[in-house]
């Protein structure tokens, strides 16, 4: 029972509270002390941020150069293209097609799936499923063109989660078959960030094929290792997974139960003659993207360690040491390296591993050499 003068709404609580106040001395006091204590400290003063600045000094668009034509800004999965070299930004021009086929998802077992994607145009090698990585430097501007063919059925676009701008650029590269967008765009931040499409229906255009990568390099760049590779882990949400020509389960989207969990748009497809190779001695660096839709990735070597971790493929700080398992959250990425010790095949892995041995989550790298006792020796068994 509510008694006389006992507040009944939230508003009633603090208009109320209000009302009790009685005017006080204490916060102008409080001001007053911390004021003189920041100037004696010698840190900003109340209301000036402490807040280091990370984006870069902005060069105009006008005086910007175009990057030199030899420099190579994108590449089919699982290759990385190479570090540009350049100390200064540029004007980078990027152009997709999209593309809508029947792909085998699952080559070993025959199943197809329609999926829609990115790549590079006139190279009908790939389904576009991961769609290509982009290399770029912090401070450069992106020039981007997208291509809808006429014989698509579909419109789409791209949000880069590296742009900002409205929708990271999906607004305003929205096509229709037979149209091109062409978009500018300042790359503010360091790290290595997705992209995917944008349309409305967004969880069945994800799901469907239509992400990649994009890395921004820092300033000062990583210092250099021995390999570069590029893996997109993503879901799949069939109606079956049986041989043939599957269709998309939409509950199973809502339900978040995806039927194919894998690497590089396929499975199997960074396995046997697809797996990278290194050397012992070598490092390799893993430019990694969580594509999702919907799971977060336990990203493991199984048989190694990743030696490096950037954790979301942040680039500005220091990275973790000796980790077994990052965590990469949908729509985030990491940069991992591993370093070739022994010779073995290392295991990719999401490590909550229904997905790996359930549903395809599987990967490999080859470590080549001479075999080392002083890290591994098999003495006996049975």
């Amino acid at each position: 029972m509510l008694h006389p003068g006992q507040a009944r709404t939230f508003g009633d609580v603090h208009q109320a509270g209000r009302r009790a106040r009685r005017p006080s001395a204490l916060p102008a006091m409080v001001a007053a002390a911390s004021l003189l204590l920041a100037l004696i400290a010698g840190t900003p003063a109340l209301g000036a941020s402490s807040v280091e600045e990370v984006t870069p000094d902005l060069v105009p668009k006008a005086e910007l150069p175009l990057a030199p034509a030899e420099e190579v800004n994108v590449s089919v999965a699982p290759a990385a293209p190479p570090p540009s070299g350049r100390t200064s930004p540029a004007i980078v021009e990027v152009e997709f097609e999209i593309v809508e086929q029947i792909t085998a998802i699952d080559p070993a077992t025959g199943v197809e799936y329609e999926t829609w994607g990115y790549r590079i145009p006139g190279d009908e090698t790939v389904s576009g499923t991961p769609g290509p990585m982009i290399r770029a430097r912090v401070g450069d501007v992106m020039r981007f063109t997208i291509h809808n063919p006429e014989s698509n059925a579909m419109p789409h676009n791209v949000d880069f989660h590296a742009v900002t701008g409205q929708g990271g650029g999906a607004a305003n590269t929205t096509v229709v078959p037979g149209m091109t967008a062409v978009i500018e765009a300042r790359l503010l931040y360091p790290g290595m960030f997705m992209y995917h499409c944008a349309m409305s229906d967004v969880p069945e255009h994800i799901s469907r094929g239509m992400y990649g990568g994009i890395l921004v390099d820092p300033a000062e760049p990583l210092p250099a290792v021995d390999h570069e590779w590029y893996i997109v882990q993503s879901e799949y949400y069939t109606t079956s997974t049986e041989p043939g020509l599957v269709e998309t389960d939409r509950a199973a989207i809502t339900a978040e139960q995806p039927t194919m969990v894998v690497f590089n748009g396929a499975q199997g497809a960074l396995t046997g003659a697809s797996a990278p190779v290194m050397q012992v001695g070598e490092r390799a660096r893993i430019y990694f993207v969580n594509a999702g839709l919907n799971l977060i990735s336990s990203f493991h070597p199984i048989g190694s360690h990743w030696d490096v971790v950037y954790p979301e493929a942040a680039l500005l700080g220091d990275p973790l040491r000796g980790s077994q398992t990052t965590l990469v959250p949908a729509g985030g990425g990491t940069v991992v390296e591993l370093v070739g010790q022994a010779p073995s095949t290392i295991i990719l892995v999401d490590h909550a591993l229904a997905r790996t041995c359930d549903k395809g989550a599987l990967g490999m790298v080859m470590i080549q050499g001479e075999e080392n006792p002083e890290i591994f020796e098999a003495i006996s068994i049975g």
